[in-house]
């Protein structure tokens, strides 16, 4: 079940603590912990009234009690007592539990409808920006989510079923045999790298969450029409001019690029659409109003010249009409 969250007060977009050591390397802090009634909190929701109020706090890892951290002169963060073994005093597995948490947090609020987050995902083909809405992505959402034999650092889920996995880089990237066994799966992944900073407040509203590794999401729109259309230009005859027509489409060079690309074979032009095209349809060049109706494509043809293109049923189902005609180029001499 997802875990409960203090929505009180919108922590900060800083999925850690951190203050520069000594060097130049940032060190580590721990900034989520449980309060005196098992919620999960991060520090910067906290101040010295609070405190008070909701301690004790204690570990989520290893249960023990922790100290919260908020003078003026360090990152505030909660911090175990001297002697502590937990695995969490190490600043990777802190770094680690700090980005599930915070990943977790913002599931919550953009489930809730209370935060846009915006995931940035990328497309597996061209490698342009392929945003995932998160409160779209799911409703729920877990850490160490099992998916099968996989457990996900922070798993959405969508009517109880595996939706996306969100992994947490500090240490170790997806390997291989996880990256089969998500694609065996068909969850989609997104690896974020919390070395780096990967969370940005939008000026519109709303978080961006950078992506550094996307796994297992469909091609974009554009790119499923342009292999699409590379498989529509070797049937020939009109299915090879609609292939060329969206080629065109998926590059921008014919107005808006395309939606998703239907599951199934686009259907043929209505009957309504038909009649729409004629009624409407006078070549600005030759004045006729002929028309070829095929089952996807409409074009036309001025005395003497090769047909071309007025209308067509696109791979996403759209109704695309060029322009050319409806523009009134100057008519011929």
């Amino acid at each position: 079940m997802p875990r409960a969250r203090n929505t009180g007060r919108h922590p900060s977009p800083t999925p850690s603590a951190r203050r520069r050591g000594a060097g130049d390397e940032p060190e580590v802090l721990l900034a989520w912990a449980k309060d005196r009634q098992g919620r999960h909190l991060h520090v910067g929701a906290l101040d010295r009234a609070s405190r008070k109020a909701l301690a004790p706090f204690t570990c989520l890892g290893c249960g023990e009690e922790l100290v919260a951290k908020l003078g003026p002169m360090r990152a505030r963060h909660f911090a175990h007592r001297p002697g502590s073994t937990c695995p969490l005093t190490r600043p990777e597995t802190a770094l680690h539990l700090d980005a599930k948490e915070r990943l977790l947090f913002l599931c919550a609020e953009a489930f809730a409808g209370r935060l846009p987050v915006r995931l940035g995902a990328r497309c597996p083909r061209c490698r342009r920006e392929l945003p995932i809405d998160l409160g779209r992505a799911g409703d729920a959402a877990v850490t160490e989510g099992a998916a099968g034999a996989l457990r996900a650092d922070v798993l959405v889920t969508r009517r109880g079923r595996p939706a996306l996995a969100l992994e947490v880089l500090v240490t170790h990237a997806v390997d291989a045999d996880k990256e089969a066994a998500l694609a065996g799966l068909h969850l989609p992944a997104l690896e974020i790298d919390a070395r780096e900073p990967w969370e940005e407040e939008l000026a519109e509203g709303g978080v961006a969450v950078r992506v550094a590794r996307t796994l297992g999401v469909p091609p974009c729109p554009s790119c499923q029409a342009t292999a699409r259309a590379d498989e529509g230009r070797a049937r020939g005859g009109e299915e090879a001019a609609v292939a060329e027509l969206e080629a065109y489409r998926a590059r921008g060079l014919m107005g808006g690029r395309p939606g998703p690309a239907l599951a199934g074979p686009p259907p043929p032009l209505g009957a309504a659409e038909r009649r729409r095209l004629e009624r409407a349809f006078t070549c600005p060049e030759c004045g006729g109003r002929a028309l070829d109706l095929g089952t996807r494509l409409v074009r036309h043809a001025c005395p003497g010249r090769s047909p071309r293109p007025v209308a067509w049923r696109g791979y996403d189902g759209a109704l695309v009409e060029l322009g050319w005609w409806k523009a009134g180029l100057p008519r011929k001499r």
